[in-house]
């Protein structure tokens, strides 16, 4: 839901990426795209980045917390197509 309301007020996937500080002059969204995929985990610096860009509350970003074993191929399959993300359906 974070991710999705980033993406929408920067514009893009890429954007936001430039946003929260990735510097990929080819693809600075290639981590916002790693991290939805539950690929890798969400550094706190860029997370209070995003919570800033966002005007909320770090204490509310958190909230969203998931346990890394609660991170499974079905559970971001489903997050995703909550979230209106299909578009990043992972293979």
């Amino acid at each position: 839901m974070l991710i999705k309301e980033g993406i929408e007020k920067a514009g893009s996937i890429n954007k936001l990426g430039r946003e929260l500080g990735y510097r990929s002059r080819v693809h600075p969204g290639w981590s916002i795209r790693q991290i939805l995929l539950g690929y890798q985990p969400f550094p706190t610096d860029r997370l209070k980045r995003l919570a800033s860009y966002l005007d909320r509350p770090i204490d509310d970003v958190l909230q969203h917390q998931t346990r890394p074993a609660a991170v499974t191929l079905e559970s971001t399959k489903v997050a995703l197509y909550k979230y209106g993300l299909g578009c990043y359906y992972p293979r």
